[in-house]
């Protein structure tokens, strides 16, 4: 965790707050931008059916309920939270930086502005768990603040380094350049995040990262000296791993017999795919790991199968990727269940080792991102680090306003 403001930067103050939207929770950072530092924290999270609130500071704890669910409501609570909290760090806000999951053909940090906004909105088709509710959530903060600069920081930048080979899809060429699909890639922020946090824990041959974002959305990364040159996600964040809602990749001919034998709409088969499937579809009560994990250990079958596939696609991404760079030198866990679920690492590692990756058990069950859980004498390195997405945002987001 980054430090907390004190008294001695509070002179200097340059204001941001990061709003972090995602499918099923709102974090939200105020912080120094010169020095990183941050000042206050915390999160609107509804993906357990209750929107739990929290706010953390040196000098703040607080912990709620609230009645809202969606990012745009939520916000209202955290502004006037925060203005009431910390009047004198939100008199000297500066610029309010959001997290989008897909910038479309914007491939790096941009202040948000009318042409902006439509391309965030064209791209939203792509992520339409994502963006519409990053897009509500924009909108707002202008209405609210309208003299605050606004700037959109994108998961898809950090993976417009993959080769041609690795973006395009083997589909009629005509819908590649005339339609732009393509893989595009998400978790970006993160990825850039922990593939620098990595290269300061390694050493420098150690170049060779698969990262896995195991969160509510899900995903792994091959990271090679430090671009992204595969990743699992594709032209939306469906694609790829299996995850708390949705089925990541399945036989493309699925939608057509369910159309066909069944007689279901697309919006009726894309609704299944991203909200009903993952976790929640095989287990049939949950898409929180936690639960679906305390499920299983009282033996509920569907739980244990669901933990089950969810591992067995990590441990083939891993696979994949590892082959895509010509080998592996270390393999980071990270998001909410790559952080906190020490069964899932040993599950998904266990059967590694022909790759070199062999985890100790007490530091896996004991460890506290960031840190590193491999045996001593594992070939490869396996590392668990806290996802830090605000911080990479507050680095690019001073970059873009110092040009």
């Amino acid at each position: 965790m980054a430090r907390l403001e004190t008294q001695r930067s509070r002179d200097t103050l340059v204001i941001a707050l990061i709003l972090n939207s995602g499918s099923s929770s709102l974090k939200f950072h105020l912080a120094n931008l010169k020095s990183k530092i941050i000042i206050a924290h915390g999160l609107a999270d509804w993906a357990g059916g209750h929107c739990k609130y929290k706010l953390h500071s040196q000098s703040v704890n607080v912990e709620s309920t609230l009645s809202v669910s969606d990012p745009a409501s939520c916000f209202h609570h955290i502004l006037n939270d925060l203005q009431s909290r910390f009047q004198t760090e939100m008199n000297q806000l500066t610029v309010i930086g959001h997290r989008v999951v897909h910038g479309g053909n914007l491939s790096k940090a941009t202040l948000l502005n009318t042409n902006t906004l439509k391309e965030i909105t064209y791209a939203s088709t792509f992520a339409p768990l994502h963006n519409p509710p990053a897009i509500k959530l924009i909108h707002e903060t202008i209405n609210l603040l309208p003299n605050i600069k606004q700037v959109a920081c994108f998961d898809t930048a950090f993976h417009s380094t993959m080769p041609e080979k690795a973006y395009t899809y083997p589909i009629p060429y005509a819908w590649t350049a005339d339609f732009k699909l393509r893989r595009f890639g998400f978790h970006g922020l993160n990825y850039a995040w922990c593939s620098t946090k990595a290269a300061q824990l390694l050493t420098p041959e150690r170049s060779k990262l698969v990262i896995c974002h195991l969160g509510h959305g899900a995903s792994a990364c091959a990271v090679s000296d430090g671009k992204s040159v595969y990743t699992t996600m594709g032209l939306t964040p469906l694609e790829g791993l299996m995850m708390g809602t949705r089925s990541g990749t399945i036989d493309a001919g699925i939608i057509f017999h369910l159309a066909r034998t069944q007689k279901l709409s697309i919006e009726e088969i894309e609704k299944a795919l991203l909200k009903d499937s993952g976790l929640l579809g095989v287990s049939g009560k949950s898409a929180d790991m936690r639960e679906v994990i305390t499920l299983a250990q009282a033996d509920d079958k569907r739980a244990n199968l669901a933990i089950e596939i969810y591992c067995l696609r990590v441990q083939q991404a891993i696979g994949a990727l590892s082959t895509t760079m010509g080998g592996v030198d270390a393999v980071i866990f990270t998001a909410g269940v790559g952080e906190n679920a020490a069964l899932i690492r040993e599950k998904v590692i266990a059967p590694l080792g022909f790759l070199g990756l062999e985890i100790d058990t007490a530091l896996n069950k004991a460890c506290q991102p960031d840190c590193d859980i491999s045996k001593a004498n594992s070939k490869g390195k396996v590392l668990v680090l806290a996802a830090r997405e605000e911080l990479q945002m507050l680095y690019e987001i001073d970059s873009l306003l110092n040009q």
